[in-house]
């Protein structure tokens, strides 16, 4: 059966063409990574699988956050593809990587010999895989067999431009929760690190990090990586290779943990012509990525053709402190709304309650206290917000209303990770935005049916401004303009480092006035700016003299963070970088 959704490639290039409910998205044959906003049931998943059909021999990798939705893709590709005697993709040519029982041969498989992946025409892989395990392996395909692919060493400009890879790397839905590489206990630097002739700590040559982790910590609880399996073996000399790159900056760090962590920005470095597309899929891909460095944003004009209402409805309830008395007068008018299906969503805990991830005993209150008012049970479900069913699933698509129940907010560190994920300005505003984006598309909008009506409950807790911003963007596809909110992650991260005052400072002034160095800091990544004398002097940096080694604790201090300054001579000022 083919797709409901097919794309049309390109004739001149690795591009394609793909029609979806809600319009057409271009993808370019130039080389890069793309946001490919479609809305939520638009077809974006249908349109994957004609890519996989049409390019799997092309090298394809495909992420998707759970395990659940990776089963579901791998088993449509055996049953429509491979065994498709029209198709030339055979078994041995698909690899999932899956910790599902379902999958525990492949694992094996792929556990004692990662390598074999780099033959394989359609790998399959979580989310959270793709960044904690072999990168390299994943993304290249078929190298020369003359030629041995070492272990990462984490440098991505070199390996994003090999001509060997993979001519697609797509991600169903966008990565949020991305784990370390590696993570562990800072106190453990110490087992790499010695004195140097000037009494100051540095780090051991590489040949004696090795000796002292077999010495100290090899199949001892600090180990890194069991030796069970080959990949971990090579997990580990992977990161015992990294240390000396990443270890000035540990040392600087506060804070109980240093770890290794790669990032979908990594995968598209700045000012590098990568030799692959990287795809994400995200529905409300304009919302979550505003003002990204690295990822183009492929948009489609309407993304909803329905009516949405919105409808506010008297509420009263404190989360930290709930009145039982009020909460059952709320559940008297909540049942009297639900006379069509409905999903109802509410907080996961209350007074401070938090049972663990899955658990919410206050959604099953809410749901048998609408049972108790008689609410029939086949008309009504109840979730509520940071559920895994928020998002990238059409159980409730059946659903004509959804009653938000409370207001809620993510904190400010989950934006500053999706900046630092994807190079973006997005702050927690925009992460709200586009949770409730892809919370209401649970409900009969996503099926796109030009003109049916359907009603978002909230109650009066929400902000109007964010109701607004909402029924602009459900009725109207329009993103409302909004004052711009000022990040200063890399100030957060400075502040945290363990750096003399003075230096501190002056570094501040550098970076104040450069946003790629601002960028740097923020991702722990290198980063190379030249100035001259007389541009430290209008920047207020100044020493007795204009001699280099007057400024060498500067230039010694933000070479440990990975910021390599230069100072030439000259005379003119070069002017201040803000690009």
């Amino acid at each position: 059966m083919k797709e409901l959704f097919n794309i049309t490639p390109h004739l001149t290039g690795d591009g394609f063409t793909m029609d979806l409910k809600t319009g057409v998205v271009d993808v370019p044959d130039e080389n890069g990574g793309y946001i490919i906003s479609t809305s939520m049931g638009a077809g974006k998943t249908e349109s994957i699988k004609s890519l996989i059909r049409h390019k799997y021999d092309s090298g394809i990798l495909y992420c998707v956050d759970t395990k659940d939705e990776l089963n579901k893709m791998y088993c449509w590709i055996i049953d429509e593809l491979v065994n498709d005697n029209n198709c030339g993709l055979k078994y041995d040519d698909v690899m999932i990587v899956s910790s599902d029982r379902d999958f525990q041969y492949q694992l094996l498989q792929y556990r004692d010999n990662p390598e074999m992946l780099m033959t394989k025409k359609v790998i399959l892989i979580t989310h959270v895989r793709f960044w904690t395990d072999l990168i390299n392996y994943f993304l290249i395909y078929n190298p020369d067999k003359n030629e041995e692919v070492k272990p990462f060493d984490g440098d991505f400009a070199k390996l994003m431009t090999r001509d060997d890879l993979r001519r697609y790397v797509v991600f169903d839905e966008t990565p949020t929760f991305i784990k370390p590489f590696v993570e562990f206990d800072r106190s453990i630097l110490g087992v790499f690190s010695k004195m140097n002739g000037e009494g100051k700590i540095t780090c051991m040559d590489k040949d004696s990090i090795f000796a002292f982790y077999d010495r100290f910590i090899r199949n001892t609880q600090l180990d890194f990586f069991s030796d069970i399996y080959k990949i971990n073996r090579i997990k580990r000399d992977v990161v015992l290779g990294l240390i000396p790159k990443y270890y000035d900056s540990w040392m600087m760090e506060g804070g109980r943990k240093v770890g290794i962590t790669f990032n979908p920005v990594d995968i598209c470095p700045d000012n590098v012509d990568i030799k692959t597309h990287v795809l994400i899929f995200e529905g409300a891909g304009d919302i979550l990525f505003r003002g990204s460095s690295c990822f183009k944003l492929l948009d489609v004009k309407e993304k909803y053709n329905t009516v949405t209402e919105f409808k506010q409805v008297e509420f009263g309830l404190k989360r930290n402190r709930l009145d039982e008395n009020k909460f059952g007068s709320f559940l008297d008018n909540v049942a009297k709304l639900i006379d069509i299906p409905s999903l109802v969503v509410c907080w996961k805990d209350v007074n401070g309650n938090d049972e663990g991830a899955g658990v919410s005993s206050y959604a099953e209150s809410v749901r048998n206290g609408l049972l108790e008012r008689k609410v029939n049970p086949e008309m009504f479900s109840v979730t509520y917000y940071g559920a895994s069913d928020n998002k990238s699933t059409n159980q409730y698509r059946e659903m004509k209303q959804i009653i938000l129940c409370g207001d809620w907010n993510l904190p400010n560190t989950e934006a500053a990770k999706i900046r630092k994920a994807y190079g973006t300005r997005t702050d927690s505003q925009d992460l709200k935005d586009w949770y409730f984006a892809q919370l209401i598309t649970r409900i009969g909008i996503r099926k796109h049916v030009r003109g049916e009506a359907y009603t978002v409950f909230y109650t009066d807790d929400f902000d109007f401004g964010f109701i607004e911003r909402m029924d602009s963007y459900f009725n109207s596809n329009k993103l409302m303009p909004r004052n711009p909110v000022i990040h200063e992650d890399w100030k957060a991260k400075l502040e945290g480092m363990k750096i003399r005052s003075n230096i501190k400072s002056e570094i501040m002034v550098l970076a104040g006035c450069d946003n790629k160095m601002q960028q740097a800091i923020v991702r722990g990544k290198e980063y190379k700016r030249e100035v001259t004398f007389s541009d430290l002097k209008w920047l207020g940096i100044t020493r007795s003299r204009d001699e280099k080694d007057k400024y060498k604790a500067l230039v010694g201090c933000l070479k440990k963070i990975g910021i390599f300054l230069e100072i030439v001579s000259g005379t003119k000022k070069s002017g201040v970088n803000t690009a």
